[in-house]
Parts: structure tokens; sequence; C-alpha cells
């Protein structure tokens, strides 16, 4: 049993500081208070410190009193059997968690684990939770108007029943895997068949192999000291050829005209020259734009200076123009006779240059050849026919011996093979019988676990479970029903296969469920929703203290509201929570919620 003692809060929503509602202490309060005062905001903050969310989706940045904007504060104490827990949660820039176990904190480092923990500890999850503690008319049972598959599961997740489902998922995937043994166990014996069946050995006999006849020894040394014989004059035929092509060569260069143009010549250096020839060029840049500069102020029609605005003198511009002129017409002919100059000096060295090249090749020639060497070449057309014959002899030879190694090659690959053959076919069938018991054994273990797969679908024991929960939930739901109206309604519910439809029945007529008045759909929700929480109470450690109805009374008639207080005032550990907007009951106690200068705050306490 899960009991829900006593919540605090500040700072949350439009409530300031100092907020706290005692949730165990009557088992049916009244929560009154106008539109807008924050009667629902108390289950939200219920829902945020227990499970960090809330079935309205707010934001976190949207639950702090923007008022104060001063960040939150909630906590909560609560009992699991025979120990006392707490939270506390603290969010201002950030959120800290503290979860106490009889005093001692048993906190994870992050916010996130530490809900995990309390989820753990409560044993059931947000999404179920809201469902069962907190009801109003824009968000309430979602199991009866949910799809068939939808219903079914959310008894499945409310009823604590996922083990089957879970054992169905352990046992499909061992079933999925199993099949793949199988699968495997099956290809290696269809591989060995079809290699047994491919080699198949119509003779075992083994082949004898061909002698060799080897080549000569004398042959091929009376081969060898003829090649070297051949190489040598080979090779001194390269020489006498190369000497003889150094000679020509020799030949071909006037050594006296390249001694000649170096006794005449010498190279000089020209870089005094070019320095000159860019000074002249400067000088020339210079004189030209004077000379420019004079013209214009000649040619131009406003004769004033624009620096001091007096008469400019054209005799003095013409004498400057006249000089400048001169001046470059100077540089021009300098810059002519050195640029001629610095020519002749470059065609020069480079004829020097020439000469000197013609001179160092002539020298490299003539160290390079050999006087000793005769100009002609000796013959060597016998030497080669006798070679000639001599190899054509061996490879004929070499030939017939490659043939016989080839032929005794594949003599031994068939050897060989019918080894290898006769040994793996032996080998094969030994792992063929293996294979076949491990198939055998593989097959039956599938088979048991496809009959427990079958078992925990949803159309096994499952199913099972969920009809006899089913009928104990009909039965349950049609008491309140019949006492929140008066008998007449009743529900059925009819499991099919993966569904579980609802069938409501009013004085005899079955009608659809969206068909319900608001009223009738409130008595209908509420009966299966105090239904569902006693069928918890005795199938599951997950039963919980507090129950919240939003406005639920506003669509209900006088007789309505009687009735339902008067069953919820027979319920057995369960604190009931009635909000609306004014009605208010002599036998309950009563808490006002009251906004003053935008803050909420509870009145009426004891």
């Amino acid at each position: 049993m899960i009991t829900l003692k006593k919540l605090t809060w500040n700072n949350c929503f439009s409530y300031a500081d100092d907020n706290m509602l005692q949730l165990d202490d009557s088992s049916v309060t009244q929560l009154v208070g106008t539109n807008g005062t924050g009667k629902s905001s108390i289950p939200l903050i219920l829902e945020e410190v227990l499970f960090n969310k809330n079935s309205k989706g707010i934001k976190k940045a949207d639950i702090p009193n923007r008022h104060i904007n001063n960040g939150y504060d909630i906590g909560i104490s609560f009992a699991v059997e025979d120990d006392e827990y707490e939270i506390d949660v603290v969010r201002r820039a950030n959120i800290k968690v503290k979860l106490f176990k009889n005093g001692k904190d048993i906190s994870s480092h992050t916010a996130t684990n530490t809900y995990k923990s309390v989820e753990q500890i409560l044993g059931i999850d947000f999404k179920t939770f809201s469902q069962i503690v907190y009801q109003n008319t824009n968000a309430s049972l979602q199991f009866l108007t949910a799809t068939d598959t939808n219903r079914k599961k959310f008894l499945i997740d409310l009823l604590q029943l996922d083990n089957y489902v879970k054992y169905f998922d352990v046992f499909k995937e061992l079933s999925r895997n199993l099949s793949g043994d199988v699968s495997r166990i099956q290809g290696k014996i269809d591989t060995i068949n079809k290699w047994l069946t491919n080699n198949k050995l119509e003779s075992i006999q083994l082949l004898p192999k061909l002698e060799i006849e080897f080549i000569n020894e004398e042959d091929e040394k009376t081969l060898r000291s003829l090649q070297l014989e051949f190489e040598n004059i080979s090779e001194i035929t390269k020489k006498i050829n190369q000497n003889n092509l150094f000679k020509k060569q020799l030949e071909s260069i006037d050594l006296q005209k390249a001694k000649a143009v170096l006794n005449v010549y010498q190279k000089e250096d020209t870089s005094f020259l070019k320095e000159t020839l860019g000074t002249w060029k400067s000088e020339l840049a210079h004189e030209t734009r004077m000379r420019d500069k004079y013209e214009n102020l000649k040619n131009s029609e406003d004769m004033t200076c624009p620096t001091c605005s007096q008469d400019i003198d054209l005799d003095f511009i013409e004498a400057e123009y006249k000089e400048h002129n001169e001046r470059a017409q100077y540089n021009s002919t300098e810059i002519k006779k050195t640029e001629e100059k610095i020519e002749d000096i470059e065609k020069t060295n480079y004829n020097v240059k020439k000469a000197e090249g013609y001179i160092q090749e002539w020298e490299e020639l003539f160290r390079r050849i050999d006087k000793d060497l005769p100009e002609e070449v000796p013959n060597m057309l016998n030497l080669e026919s006798e070679i000639r014959e001599l190899k054509s002899s061996l490879s004929a030879k070499k030939f017939e011996i490659q043939n016989i190694i080839d032929r005794n090659s594949e003599i031994d690959r068939h050897n060989t093979r019918l080894s290898i053959v006769e040994e793996q076919t032996e080998e094969f069938n030994k792992e063929l019988k293996e294979l076949i018991e491990d198939l055998t054994r593989v097959e039956e273990k599938a088979t048991s676990v496809e009959i427990l797969k079958k078992a925990f679908s949803t159309n096994g024991l499952l199913a099972y479970k969920i009809e006899n929960l089913v009928k104990d939930l009909e039965e349950l739901t049609n008491e309140y029903l019949a006492e929140l109206s008066d008998g007449r309604f009743s529900l059925e519910f009819i499991v099919v296969n993966d569904k579980l439809n609802v069938n409501i029945d009013d004085n005899g007529k079955q009608v659809d469920i969206l068909a319900l008045s608001a009223g009738e759909l409130a008595r209908v929700n509420t009966s299966t929703l105090l239904a569902i929480r006693k069928l918890m109470s005795s199938i599951s450690k997950s039963r919980i203290n507090v129950l919240f109805l939003d406005e639920v009374t506003n669509v209900l008639d006088e007789l309505g509201k009687e009735k339902l207080v008067e069953t919820l005032l027979k319920e057995e550990n369960l604190n009931t929570y009635i909000v609306s907007h004014g009605w208010t009951h002599p036998l309950l106690d009563k808490i006002e919620v009251i906004k003053e200068d935008e803050i909420s705050r509870l009145d009426g306490q004891s």
C-alpha cells in the first residue's frame, strides 16, 4: 500500500510560500474555489514531485509563480508498506532532488536517476498514476474511450501483467534464435551432403609416377663456356664501336677555331653598364615628366597659378620646357648607346662561352679514347651458330623433362586428392551423424519454446488472465455504476484476441460510450476508475490512497452528487479530493482555495 501523506510547496503556479496539504487526513475532502484560484494546480504539483512531469505538459519554466520569480520548492512524504519516504525538490537554475528512506538519504548523483528510484519504489509509471489519481472533465479516464487494442494494453500495464509480455518477448527471441540454429545446422547438413555427392570416388587406385631422364652436365658446361667466350667478344666489340664513335665526335670539333676565339676575346662584366642604363632611364623618366608638365602649362587656357593666383611667366615656361626637352633627348641618346654596348659585350661573352664549351668537350672526348683498341671488330658468326645449336638441343631436352614433371604433378594431385577425399569423407560422415543428432535436439527444444511462446502470447495465458480479471473489473464497475445511476446503466467487457471491447447498457438498450451525456459519462468513468483502483488493491502492491476528482460534480445533478459522496465515503484506504467551484456537502471536510493579489492559498485545513 502506498500512502501519500503530506504535500508542501512554495511558489508553484499561482501559490506563494508555505503551502501544505495533508493527503491522508480525511476520506473525502472538498477543494472549493472559483475559476483561476489554483485548485487544479495541486494534482499537477503532486505529479511533478513524484515523476518530474505533469499530465498537462506544462513546461518547467512556467511552473514558478511569475509574480515572485524565485524558482520553486516541492516536498512530499509517503509510506510504502512499513517504510517512510520523503522527496524534496528545489528548482532554481537547475534541479536538486533529495530522496530519503526512513530518514536516510538514498538519492542518486543525478535527478534523473533519483526519479528512476522513486518510480521503482512506487511500482507504477507516470501514465498509469495520472489516470488513476487525477480525473477531470477534460482529461477523464482514457481507458473507456481508448481503442480496443490500447484499452487492453492499458489493463496489462495497470494490472502489472507486463511480465507475461516480457516472457513472451523472451520466448519469442529464444524461438527466433532456435529457428536460426535449426537453419544453421540444416545448412551444414545440406553442405556436407552436397560435398559427399560431388566427391563420391569411383576408384581409389593410386597412379605411379614417370621416370625423369636428366640433362647431361657436360652439355651445360660446354654451353656456359661458349656463352662466356661470346660475352667477352661482345664486350670488346662494344668497346671498339664506342671508341670509334668518340674519334668521330673528336674530329667534328674545330679546336683551333675555338682557341682563336679565346685568344682574341675575353668575357666582360656588364653589371656596371646595366646600373648606368638604369640611371639614364630614371633621369629620362624625370625629364619627360617635367617637360610634359611645362608643356601642359604652356597650352593651358587659364594662365593663372593655382597656388599663388599670379599670372604665369610664358618665357620662363618656354625656357624650362626647352631645357627639360634637351635633357630628355640627351638621356635617350645615352640609353641607346649603352644598350648597344651591352648587346655587343653579351654577344662576345656568348661566343667565348661557346668556344670554352667546345674545348672542354674536345678534352673530355680525348681522355675517353683508348688508343690501344683497334678500329675493326672481331667476327662472332661462327661462335653464335654453335651456341644456338647447343641451346636448341638443351631446350628440347628441358621441354621433355618439364612435361614429365607436369605429368607427375598431376599424378601427385590425383593421389593427394584421393587421400584427402577419403579422409574428409570419413570426417564428414562422422560430423553428419552429430549434426543430425543436434538438429533433432534443437528441433525438440524449438517445439517446446514455441509452445511457451504461444502460452505467453496475447492469446494465451495473458488472454486467460485478463479475461478473468476483466470479469472481476466488470463486476466491480457495475456495483459502483448501480449506485451512481440507480441501476440504470450496466457495463460489459468482451475480450476478443488482442482487443478489449466495451458495451454500455442503458435499461436494456446498447449505447455507444461516445453517445453518453457529460453527466452519464462522468458516472461511468468514476465507476470504472473506482473499480480499477479496488481491483489493483486486491492484486497489486501499487495501491495509492489519493484520488482527485476535478470538476466531476459540475456535470452531475444533485442526486448524482449525493450518490457520489455516499459511494466515496464507503471506500476504505482512499482519500478523495472533490474539486469544485462552489458546491459543498455538509458532511464533508472543506478546504477553500483563495486567491488575493495574484497569490493563491489554502484555507480551512485542520
